[in-house]
């Protein structure tokens, strides 16, 4: 009897993580991870992490909130309370990596490793680190017209006497219609973020990360073809010509449709208020 009582208990307290929460609604709504996967287009991979609440298989720590937003959104869920959740449980992975104080007695010289030893393991685990950024930069790949816009904006970027670079920026105030269809769209990380280009079909044909600091100019086919999401808006300035056009969307939410065309952004502009002043238009810097 005592065993039949213990089980209800350890079963309600084997659900201790968001993720256990997440796959359980999934089921209960009769939904496999494809179907999930196509509401939220993100990847079965990624959702399978988060049900895992395995955060390290994910790109970034910076937008698992917005990831986990978007599932929770997908099986009628509480967007706000699984994002506070899975915030505490990045705060207690960060915590439980800690390492703990150890009182140790002094090791016997001899048997420490050597100097080469230490170097030789220094070195590979640059390798390794080298490796993994390379892998994970090439794990999704553009197709070959958005590599051949990729090129023929960064050539026109190096051309000595190109419009972009003359052309003064666009002030504060002026009217949606009066702005150039050729004033340069720039990106810039104000902290890590995740940045992806939809097409028509509201699919992603490509995504980068933004690191701190880093900007991006968009290349001119982009700006004609494609949308722009992001699930961190507060984590990225988007200048047209120079001119800030202040927030795309509320913090910490999955943000998509963002038009790209000079035009469309200084209204959205007009429309937040924003008073930016000019500012030189910024080069796209390369990605290291």
């Amino acid at each position: 009897m005592a065993d039949e009582e213990a089980a209800p208990e350890q079963g309600e307290l084997a659900i201790t993580r968001t993720g256990d929460r997440l796959r359980l609604a999934r089921e209960a709504a009769g939904l496999s991870l494809a179907d999930v996967a196509t509401r939220t287009r993100i990847t079965q991979r990624h959702l399978a992490a988060i049900e895992k609440s395995d955060f390290s298989e994910l790109p970034g720590r910076t937008y698992v909130t917005g990831f986990a937003r978007a599932y929770a959104r997908a099986i009628d869920l509480p967007e706000a309370e699984i994002a506070a959740a899975v915030r505490r449980e990045l705060e207690e992975e960060a915590y439980g990596a800690r390492p703990l104080y150890e009182a140790y007695e002094p090791t016997d010289p001899a048997r420490l490793p050597t100097a080469r030893l230490t170097w030789t393991l220094v070195i590979i685990t640059l390798l390794l680190a080298s490796a993994y950024g390379v892998w994970r930069f090439l794990s999704v790949e553009p197709d070959e017209a958005l590599i051949a816009a990729q090129n023929r904006a960064a050539d026109e970027s190096e051309a000595p006497d190109g419009d972009a670079a003359t052309a003064p920026a666009t002030k504060a105030g002026t009217s949606p219609a009066a702005v150039a269809a050729s004033a340069p769209v720039v990106l810039t990380g104000l902290s890590e973020v995740w940045i992806g280009f939809d097409d028509a079909q509201g699919k992603t044909e490509n995504w980068r990360t933004l690191d701190a600091g880093e900007t991006y100019q968009v290349p001119p086919a982009y700006v004609e073809q494609f949308t722009l999401r992001t699930s961190i808006p507060q984590a990225l300035k988007v200048t047209v010509g120079g001119r800030d056009i202040g927030p795309i969307g509320p913090a910490d939410t999955l943000v998509k449709g963002v038009s790209l065309k000079p035009s469309d952004l200084v209204a959205r502009a007009e429309g937040n208020g924003a008073t930016g002043g000019a500012a030189p238009a910024a080069r796209p810097q390369p990605k290291g």
